[in-house]
């Protein structure tokens, strides 16, 4: 398994842990792409599907590397970043830019939505269809195709002619026991097929109404961000304080809590195929975990800067290649070192 994090310095680290590491702190092979920038200080990571790994920058560059080699290979730029995925990967705030990473910077679609976003996600096949949401902003999922179109999906004549490219938009819960509107606040989304800052995680289905299906009231802190875990019935969250929890959907309920944590977590991603959890926090370490009945840490790599994202790569291929490579130069080196002998002490008559 191979994890690469991006840090408020700039840098890009490529963590290559083997599964005989696993009880094993010390033998993570730690690589170091750029070189220190607190101005391109990274914000979002993305892995895609032929192997490429997309970076977005605090100074608007969003960069594609190699990532066996940590190169460069394209660079766009646009500032304001709060959402990326491999084939859209330009956004700004009030506007989305639709931007293809085989084609050049000068191309593109720009759709002009409200201020105030704080989260963009592509769906995860259909990638001209994103969801987005913010400060009192509701959650609503759009078509770019559509929007090229001047088609609207949604029903009210009003809507049609001004929100062309609008699919889906969501409904705020009813008023609270007071008759007082309940504030939104959406600072992290997912597509479960494949939140806002309050203890309140809500769970739309488009095809039934606008409001959501489910509204759970969790933990005692707001909410920060959400991964979808091994299945869409399981939910990891977290908290504005570095908890992490496990969350089952289908009843709204915790099922436990990730332990170990000095810092504000500001990532999370799931290894699927090897039930893994890996976070990272502002206290430099990255942590992985496992997931089920004992959540026991069993790594934690120590990597200098504070760190902001995280992504992880679970093909075997390259990684295993590597591995075979560090382990048979670390016995070339041991095969070469010199025999010490003791030394015979001299006894005094």
């Amino acid at each position: 398994m191979k994890i690469f994090t991006g840090d408020e310095a700039g840098l890009i680290k490529s963590i290559t842990i083997s599964e005989k590491s696993k009880d094993n702190i010390s033998s993570p092979i730690v690589k170091i792409w750029g070189k220190i920038d607190r101005s391109k200080s990274i914000q979002l990571m993305y892995y895609t599907a032929n192997k490429k790994l997309v970076v977005a920058r605090k100074n608007g560059q969003i960069n594609i590397h190699d990532p066996n080699e940590g190169k460069m290979c394209q660079e766009f730029f646009e500032t304001q970043v709060v959402g990326g995925h491999k084939s859209s990967a330009r956004f700004h705030v009030g506007d989305v830019y639709r931007q293809g990473y085989r084609t050049s910077s000068a191309t593109g679609t720009t759709l002009t939505l409200v201020p105030d976003l704080c989260r963009l996600r592509v769906h995860s096949k259909e990638h001209h269809i994103f969801a987005c949401g913010g400060r009192e902003r509701e959650l609503s999922v759009w078509d770019i195709n559509a929007y090229k179109e001047g088609t609207c999906f949604m029903k009210t004549q009003k809507e049609k002619e001004s929100k062309a490219g609008l699919v889906w938009m969501s409904k705020n819960v009813s008023h609270d026991y007071l008759d007082l509107r309940v504030p939104v606040w959406i600072t992290d989304l997912q597509f479960l097929n494949d939140q806002e800052t309050t203890k309140l995680i809500r769970i739309y289905d488009t095809k039934v109404k606008r409001r959501p299906v489910s509204d759970f009231n969790i933990g005692d802190n707001p909410v920060v961000s959400l991964i979808v875990g091994r299945n869409s019935n399981e939910i990891f969250f977290t908290d504005t304080i570095g908890n992490v929890f496990s969350v089952d959907m289908r009843t709204g309920k915790i099922l436990g809590q990730f332990k170990g944590f000095a810092g504000s977590v500001t990532s999370l991603a799931v290894a699927t195929e090897s039930s893994l959890l890996a976070t990272v926090a502002m206290d430099r370490f990255l942590r992985i975990h496992e997931i089920g009945a004992s959540r026991k840490l069993i790594n934690k790599v120590y990597l200098k800067q504070r760190l902001t994202y995280m992504v992880v790569d679970e093909s075997e291929g390259d990684n295993k290649q590597e591995l075979e490579k560090y382990d048979s130069e670390e016995e070339k080196i041991w095969e070469n070192m010199e025999e010490v002998k003791p030394k015979k002490r001299k006894t005094k008559h």
